[in-house]
């Protein structure tokens, strides 16, 4: 989540979250003169108050980013699985996975900062680690029985960590003030957990780096556990498996290249910019203005190089052969002129309201070949009012032949799948039946924008339709 999604999801409660701190503020001033006029001899400091304030809007906060703002939509998930955060992340590279764990850590930083300044208890390190944990763990058990989150262990963690780590600021600061003198041992553990996670996301870049070719997807975080699942399988595989082709595309995880062709739309059609580039997952979102005021949304997919502008509403609807043919030769004179559009891509017209052009590539052309190809489709829904079309899809894939690689054969493949290292959306449960129907080669692109071959294995589970792909790089 970027700071735009976060500033999004607060907006709405705003005004509630202003009236319910105003009754707080006047019903505890209320309270506090009472208590003190009956004859209550417990002072009560500003900065208690202020601490004890702040910290229920945090509260407030991090429930409505954690929990209030999404949808019902998990079946009581749990992952007790540490660390595999970390194997996401790694596995994916992908910047907002690295980011949400630092965030969960920043998102607990304020509670461990405040508590100390509620009283001498929780100016102790045992207290604050206490009510971090339960508080925490609390958040992750309401998330899990309503049903708008996952109980994750890796959370657990890093929320703790971040509430431990703002609390060694405050003690540092407390100390500091105190002692009228720089408190060397309290800065040293402020210092601690921010330099801990410095050199560990510094030695993953290191060794990423120094790889070849890039982390896929497609590998699992978690492994399935495949003690209690029937597992059969219905395909002859193969033993021995032949040199196939390796690609790569500069296309992948470079913003740049996402920056030109938003630069393009924009100049194009007359298109203004309406704040920062905004990041949804893999996606890098432009939000852009036409003469008219229409909005429009230009999304650049990091992980495959393809882009897309699109805006909301219904198209133009149908429209005649010769309408659609009349718009192909528009945006096809535009797109070879622009160099985006090859000369042997074929022209097509679908559903009536969409023009297209496509190149096709066997698999096997692609294991087999070793030349540079360009394969995919280019797909535009005109707009009947405007220049602009109202979606223009576009996913053709330069792809730069580099070498023969050697592969795993399909057995050996296959092996993954039985043990249950392999990606599946609901993990599997005691009693399923898995058979596994046929294989495949195909390719996928890593995070470095290798065109990396795969296998491919489907089959069903519990009679419904199931896939997975496999890594089949040596």
């Amino acid at each position: 989540m970027d700071l735009q999604g976060i500033i999004d999801r607060l907006l709405p409660i705003l005004p509630t979250a202003l009236i319910i701190a105003l009754v707080f503020i006047g019903g505890s001033y209320l309270s506090y003169a009472l208590y003190r006029k009956r004859g209550g001899r417990r002072n009560v400091t500003a900065r208690q108050v202020i601490a004890t304030f702040l910290i229920l809007a945090w509260f407030v906060v991090v429930m409505v980013l954690t929990t209030f703002s999404r949808g019902a939509n998990y079946e009581g998930w749990v992952n007790f699985r540490i660390f595999s955060g970390y194997v996401n992340a790694w596995n994916q590279w992908s910047l907002q996975e690295w980011q949400l764990i630092i965030f969960n850590m920043l998102m607990f930083a304020p509670l461990g900062f405040l508590l100390p300044l509620l009283g001498k208890t929780t100016r102790r390190f045992g207290p604050v680690l206490l009510l971090s944990l339960l508080i925490t763990l609390g958040i992750e058990c309401i998330q899990m029985l309503s049903r708008r989150g996952i109980f994750e262990l890796d959370d657990i963690l890093h929320n703790t960590l971040g509430s431990m780590a703002g609390y060694f600021v405050m003690s540092a600061i407390l100390n500091t003030a105190e002692r009228r003198k720089l408190a060397v041992r309290s800065v040293w553990k402020a210092l601690s957990i921010p330099l801990f996670f410095a050199l560990l996301f510094s030695g993953a870049m290191l060794v990423y780096n120094m790889k070849e070719l890039g982390n896929l997807s497609i590998r699992p975080a978690i492994t399935q556990d495949m003690s209690h699942v029937k597992v059969t399988l219905n395909a002859n595989l193969p033993t021995e498996a032949e040199p196939v082709s390796l690609y790569s595309n500069s296309r992948i995880h470079h913003l740049k290249y996402g920056e030109e062709m938003a630069g393009l739309m924009k100049r194009t059609f007359n298109l203004q910019q309406v704040g920062g580039v905004r990041m949804d997952g893999f996606n890098r979102i432009w939000m852009l203005h036409a003469d008219d005021g229409k909005e429009y949304t230009f999304n650049y997919a990091v992980n495959d190089g393809g882009w897309w502008l699109s805006t909301e509403g219904d198209g133009s609807g149908p429209m005649e052969q010769e309408e659609l043919a009349k718009h192909g030769e528009y945006y096809g004179s535009w797109m070879l002129s622009s160099g985006i559009l090859p000369p042997n891509a074929v022209f097509s017209t679908q559903n009536e309201d969409t023009i297209r052009w496509d190149i096709e590539w066997s698999i096997a052309d692609i294991a087999r070949g070793n030349n540079d190809y360009t394969s995919g489709m280019v797909m535009i829904a005109p707009s009947g009012e405007h220049q602009i079309p109202h979606n223009l899809f576009y996913s053709l894939q330069e792809n730069k032949f580099v070498r023969k690689i050697e592969i795993i054969s399909p057995a050996q493949a296959y092996m993954d799948v039985a043990k249950g290292n392999f990606y599946v959306f609901n993990n599997l449960k005691n009693g399923d039946q898995l058979n596994v129907d046929e294989y495949e080669l195909t390719y996928t692109y890593d995070s470095k924008g290798y065109y990396q071959p795969v296998y491919r294995f489907t089959g069903t589970v519990n009679e419904s339709s199931w896939s997975t792909l496999i890594p089949a790089v040596k």
